[in-house]
């Protein structure tokens, strides 16, 4: 057998253990969340981490959280729109702040997230937790569907 159907088998295997969807659910959902902090290079382990101590599957945290990582651009810049419409700012000039931020080298970047303030903090909370949730129910439903369409044709 060749590395990938092993590799899909043992998913398969994982996947059809009871609690399973449960876990992944929770720690995929927890890594993608933590994209929307301003954590950068390591909310990778810190996804991990807090999964684990969570009851989650730190793999699929860690996994989650790298392959977001290209979004980060993008949910740093929702976190300063929702930041400012919830503290009631209406321009937007703060969101060029934000694309600043990344012309700057690493070091520059925890001086540029100094001065972006509490928009930006609220709006990294709100949405971290608004995915946190939304990725949660949505995936653990789909894992559930998925493992009881295993399961049903299994006993035919």
């Amino acid at each position: 057998m060749n590395l990938v159907g092993r590799l899909k088998n043992h998913c398969s295997r994982v996947m059809d253990i009871p609690d399973a969807p449960q876990k992944i659910a929770r720690g995929a959902a927890i890594g993608l969340a933590l994209d929307f902090l301003p954590l950068p290079l390591i909310s990778i382990p810190i996804a991990y981490l807090i999964a684990r101590l969570a009851g989650g599957n730190g793999l699929a945290a860690a996994l989650t959280a790298a392959l977001f990582k290209l979004a980060v651009p993008f949910f740093y810049v929702l976190n300063m729109v929702t930041g400012g419409l919830m503290l009631g700012y209406n321009d937007f000039d703060s969101v060029e702040q934000v694309a600043e931020v990344f012309s700057q080298t690493q070091v520059g970047w925890l001086v540029k997230f100094t001065l972006l303030g509490y928009p930006f903090m609220l709006g990294a909370f709100l949405n971290a937790a608004l995915v946190l949730a939304i990725v949660y129910m949505v995936l653990l439903k789909v894992l559930l569907l998925r493992q009881k369409r295993r399961q049903t044709t299994k006993q035919v």
